[in-house]
């Protein structure tokens, strides 16, 4: 697949988007890298996906314009897919059309999360085409997001637990005729270096994709 990958942003992206663009080549697919996300404004016709690891916010004046949200919308309405990673869905705060692309994710100044470290990712539904060849628990050093903005109608299938209450980390969903995969995990270089987070990539992009 022609994959078309953004990122840039307040977050330690230097690390985890050249650990995305291996495993993604190495199984097979061709990835563009973009920090400007210029692409966004133009033709996305030889794009197969949309992959978002990527913060974009005023703060770090890297926000997407009007054109590019515009292009990003027409783009996954009209059949594209996306696959949005960790907080990528805060992005573009204050354009509310971006939570129900993604089906939800983090608020900024609102959600929260532990430290960074160790802790047990679980999948519930093991039938989910996100879960396949993903082991029904696994440890992973990252974040478990909490508080997020879950919008309506997504199909949740793995979730953390923090202070006993069960948080959403994986869903998919559909905007327009595109599909979406949002995987809230691979904070840093090393999370997204955990066999199990990069299976659950590589499962977004053929699902969106298929």
């Amino acid at each position: 697949m022609n994959l078309l990958l953004l990122t840039g942003g307040k977050h330690p992206y230097e690390e985890s988007t050249p650990v995305m663009t291996k495993f993604l080549q190495d199984a097979g697919h061709t990835v563009t890298v973009s920090e400007s996300a210029d692409e966004l404004a133009g033709s996305l016709d030889s794009f197969d996906a949309i992959v978002l690891n990527t913060l974009r916010q005023p703060a770090t004046e890297n926000d997407l314009s009007d054109e590019k949200r515009g292009g990003l919308k027409s783009y996954v309405e009209n059949g594209g897919g996306l696959v949005s990673v960790h907080i990528s869905a805060a992005s573009c705060p204050d354009w509310t059309e971006m939570k129900k692309i993604t089906g939800g994710g983090w608020v900024l100044g609102e959600s929260w999360h532990p430290p960074f470290g160790w802790f047990k990712v679980f999948v519930d539904n093991a039938s989910h085409p996100l879960a396949a060849g993903v082991d029904s628990e696994f440890w992973t050093y990252d974040e478990c997001y909490c508080g997020l903005d879950i919008q309506p109608g997504i199909d949740v299938f793995m979730h953390g637990v923090v202070e006993g209450e069960d948080k959403p980390l994986g869903w998919s969903h559909s905007y327009g005729s595109g599909k979406v995969a949002n995987i809230a995990l691979g904070h840093a270089g090393s999370s997204q270096l955990q066999p199990q987070f990069q299976q659950l990539i590589l499962n977004s992009v053929n699902y969106v994709t298929g």
